[in-house]
């Protein structure tokens, strides 16, 4: 019986001396920088806020191990949920465009003309070979006349400039950014409305 409690105190002492690492948490900054393009939706547009599959809908940093090995991170993680995030994102975006008459606030009870909803797909940092940041989103563009204006999958991978948090982090934000200028790229080519 000694012995067992000569373990167990052995056993807390160590554990009370083991240092949990902090929280770490990014906030992407994904800024669009062109020069505003030519007025291509004569109206007004509504972002609905973006949902994420699950487990991306979650704060944390997620890794892709293998291709059935995706690793959660306890320590490092976003500001706000990234679908959260992402809303913003393509609002400022939007916005900064040009595109649209007018881009509403994502707080804004007006009803819009066109109405712009996603999806999170995928957002995660793949390490199999070449370490990539990873984004995908589904996006879909209605209006009252036209249920269906544009549905797309955007994608993108970028390279990470190294494997410390910031990087990742960065790598991300780089992702995301690529995904919004496809999505503008994608409103561009559509006829006039």
């Amino acid at each position: 019986m000694k012995h067992l409690l000569a373990i167990l105190c052995c056993v807390l002492f160590s554990a009370c001396g083991t240092t949990i690492p902090a929280k770490e948490t990014y906030l992407p900054v994904t800024e669009r920088t062109a020069a505003r393009q030519s007025l291509r939706f004569n109206g007004s547009l509504a972002i609905a806020p973006f949902t994420a599959q699950a487990p991306f809908a979650e704060r944390s940093f997620f890794y892709r191990e293998s291709a059935q090995r995706f690793v959660k991170d306890p320590y490092r993680e976003w500001l706000s949920p990234p679908a959260q995030l992402l809303t913003l994102s393509a609002q400022q975006w939007l916005q900064a465009s040009g595109l649209f008459s007018e881009v509403l606030s994502l707080s804004s009870k007006q009803t819009a003309d066109y109405q712009l909803s996603g999806e999170l797909l995928t957002l995660h940092t793949d390490l199999q070979s070449h370490p990539l940041a990873v984004a995908k989103l589904h996006i879909r563009l209605s209006s009252a006349t036209s249920p269906v204006i544009l549905e797309t999958i955007l994608t993108a991978s970028e390279p990470l400039n190294g494997t410390q948090a910031a990087d990742i982090a960065a790598g991300l934000d780089r992702a995301l950014a690529s995904t919004l200028k496809q999505l503008e790229s994608k409103l561009i080519s559509l006829p006039n409305h």
